[in-house]
């Protein structure tokens, strides 16, 4: 009787610390419902800006092109200033599964627009 009553106070414990969808979750069901398409590796020539989605997810800028990348796991790295890539084998192609950023493993590459590039800066900010 006891075992069961510390079960259940931990489980409903379990319950009461969950808060809902993360901002994350939301950038994986904006990739799922736009059918976005992973891609191997992506292509830029000169540096790239960058913006911050969540520690699991940016937006890369090269010139006029825009790309969502994920990360294997929370990078944390990703709250320093500067991020730079972690190219292996050629400076101007990102390649998922091989490279990193920040010493962060990309896990997928996708190619966006610059409309769903500025949804996503938005995704889980209200109006």
């Amino acid at each position: 009787m006891r075992l069961t009553f510390i079960l259940a106070a931990a489980l409903l414990s379990g319950c009461a610390a969950q808060t809902g969808p993360t901002k994350s979750d939301a950038i994986a069901d904006f990739i799922a419902v736009s059918n976005l398409e992973a891609q191997d590796q992506l292509r830029f020539r000169d540096q790239f800006n960058y913006t911050q989605l969540t520690e699991k997810y940016l937006i890369l800028k090269a010139r006029d092109d825009y790309y969502l990348v994920e990360f294997k796991r929370r990078c944390r790295e990703l709250n320093r200033n500067e991020i730079t890539p972690d190219i292996r084998y050629d400076r101007s192609v990102l390649r998922a599964g091989i490279d990193t950023i920040r010493g962060c493993p990309i896990e997928r590459l996708f190619a966006i627009d610059k409309g769903q590039a500025e949804e996503l800066e938005h995704i889980g900010v209200e109006p």
